[in-house]
């Protein structure tokens, strides 16, 4: 007896998108209730967002090259005055006048512009750019090396667990930045990719301390030892029961981590050992100190972007630990 075939279901018009809407709809509408319940985590994402929107977006936002030198002609120049007469009045001497130290809020130089002429507003924003490169790239390394190295540390134990511990002990006995000083002082020209090693580097230990204990926890509970007496392999057990348990922790290191090596790579910055051939935010509160008291606007922009990074990535990271750890979850 043959079965006669079901007609296909013929699709409805609009209901993907209907359903697309809904979906959306339904997000926002959590989203919503997130927001309410963790005013300081909605702070820090909105922060969060505003500062990967401009670290995206910004070859179109920054209006002006950051490097580029703003002039103006020199109503004084004279190319025939004397020796005598320039020494005197160096001005005669160049048909243009740097546009130096201008102050915010004008028409052509929305944040003013530094001691060489250099629009504050476009540096910052390519600052922003640099400033989430090294955060995120940093964090990725220390995140990704710390829990391979933490999750075989916690799950053998014994001498594994020892000789892996106490490596970790070494780096954390130097302090974090003197040890980073000395990694890129060693090398003769500081650049962009040592920046992001070394940073990885200096955070690899506390995520393999994180990570360890995370899979402690998780190690004795009964579905692993459910999966050994069934025969799996430890390798097994690490990826598929394991590193699943510990993602959560794993998650919040990364994003709290990002804001710390923006930090990070500021202060090194200061210090004169950032990327030579970069503008990054440490290098415009150190270079605004000369001019602090008639001008402070370079350093305290500067210094305020860095702030607002560093403060909504740490937010963030305390709103999804919120979320994700059930015994913190509404309060």
């Amino acid at each position: 007896m043959t079965q006669t075939q079901q007609p296909a279901a013929l699709p409805i018009p609009g209901y993907t998108d209907f359903r697309r809407r809904r979906s959306f709809a339904t997000t926002m509408r959590k989203a919503g209730v997130l927001a309410r319940r963790n005013k300081l985590g909605a702070v820090g994402v909105g922060l969060v967002l505003l500062i990967l929107f401009v670290a995206i977006f910004s070859p179109i936002i920054k209006r002006y090259d950051d490097t580029r030198q703003f002039q103006t002609v020199n109503p004084d120049f004279n190319p025939t005055a004397s020796p005598f007469d320039i020494a005197a009045n160096p001005g005669l001497a160049s048909p243009n006048i740097l546009d130096r130290w201008e102050s915010p809020f004008g028409s052509e130089h929305w944040l003013g512009t530094d001691q060489f002429g250099r629009d504050i507003y476009s540096r910052i924003v390519v600052g922003a750019r640099l400033a989430v490169f090294i955060g995120v790239g940093a964090s990725l390394i220390a995140v990704l090396s710390g829990t391979m190295v933490g999750l075989v540390s916690g799950y053998f134990g014994g001498k594994v667990d020892l000789v892996i511990q106490r490596f970790v002990d070494a780096i954390q006995a130097f302090p974090g930045l003197v040890l980073l000083m000395l990694i890129v002082s060693i090398m003769e020209k500081p650049s962009l990719p040592l920046m992001i090693a070394a940073l990885g580097f200096l955070g690899f230990a506390t995520s393999v301390r994180i990570v360890r204990s995370s899979v402690l926890a998780v190690s004795q509970t009964a579905f692993v030892e459910a999966a050994r007496s069934y025969g799996a392999t430890n390798i097994r057990i690490m990826l598929q029961h394991v590193l699943p348990n510990i993602l959560a922790a794993v998650l919040i290191v990364f994003s709290i981590s990002i804001g710390a090596y923006i930090l990070a790579e500021a202060s090194l910055s200061f210090l004169g050992l950032g990327p030579a051939d970069k503008t990054t935010w440490g290098k415009m509160v150190n270079a605004g100190r000369v001019a602090l008291d008639l001008h402070p606007w370079e350093s305290v922009l500067a210094g305020a972007a860095i702030s607002m990074a560093v403060l909504g990535f740490n937010l963030a990271g305390d709103a999804i630990r919120d979320e994700l750890d059930p015994r913190l979850r509404g309060r």
